[in-house]
């Protein structure tokens, strides 16, 4: 069975939303002594950088997964058939970015990094090293929910999230205070700065 979860940044569903959908799906399997034989994150390597909202979700998968199933996960980059033969150097600088940053802790803990050829002989090939024979095993929010009882709000991928949360509305707090002293001081160009800053 494949499974296509709902991603996180959704332009109609809130992140707390979209991991509640997840955790209850994963809790209900796992209850019923179902336990997933791979999990497959996905990267457009035509990206040029990793935004703040690609790395919230890397860090929310993460906890979503945790150390011990981190040797089921597939991290899997697309678009290469989109890839330029003069942009093979930057394409290879931005793979060697993501294994040795990015999803550094990710591989240390047993992830492999996949190349997606949009062919279905590569698509084969992802899935086919999944399905090794290897034990299957539980993802951390699993254990957590199922396990250990938690609500969502207490296993690593809520807290993660909620963490986030926090830091957005610090940066929006503290951005509202320069906003409130620049208006304070009168200053136009300062005002107009931050207001286009605060649209970001």
């Amino acid at each position: 069975m494949f499974v296509d979860t709902p991603g996180f940044d959704d332009t109609y569903r809130s992140d707390r939303e979209i991991l509640r959908t997840i955790a209850d799906w994963l809790a209900k399997k796992y209850r019923g002594n179902v336990k997933l034989t791979g999990v497959i994150y996905t990267h457009r390597i035509s990206d040029n950088r990793m935004s703040g909202s690609v790395c919230k979700n890397l860090d929310l998968f993460s906890q979503l997964c945790g150390d011990k199933a981190a040797q089921c996960v597939r991290l899997v980059t697309t678009m290469w058939d989109k890839q330029k033969p003069e942009n093979a150097a930057i394409w290879q600088e931005r793979v060697s970015g993501l294994e040795g940053n990015f999803w550094e802790p990710l591989i240390r803990l047993g992830a492999c990094h996949e190349q997606f050829l949009n062919t279905s002989e590569s698509a084969w090939d992802i899935v086919n090293g999944l399905v090794q024979p290897r034990p299957s095993l539980a993802l951390l929010v699993q254990e957590e929910i199922v396990d250990a009882e938690k609500r969502l709000n207490e296993t690593s991928a809520g807290r993660a999230l909620y963490t986030q949360f926090q830091r957005v509305l610090l940066e929006q707090k503290e951005m509202l205070k320069r906003l409130t002293d620049a208006l304070a001081q009168k200053d136009p160009r300062a005002v107009d700065k931050l207001r286009e800053e605060y649209r970001k």
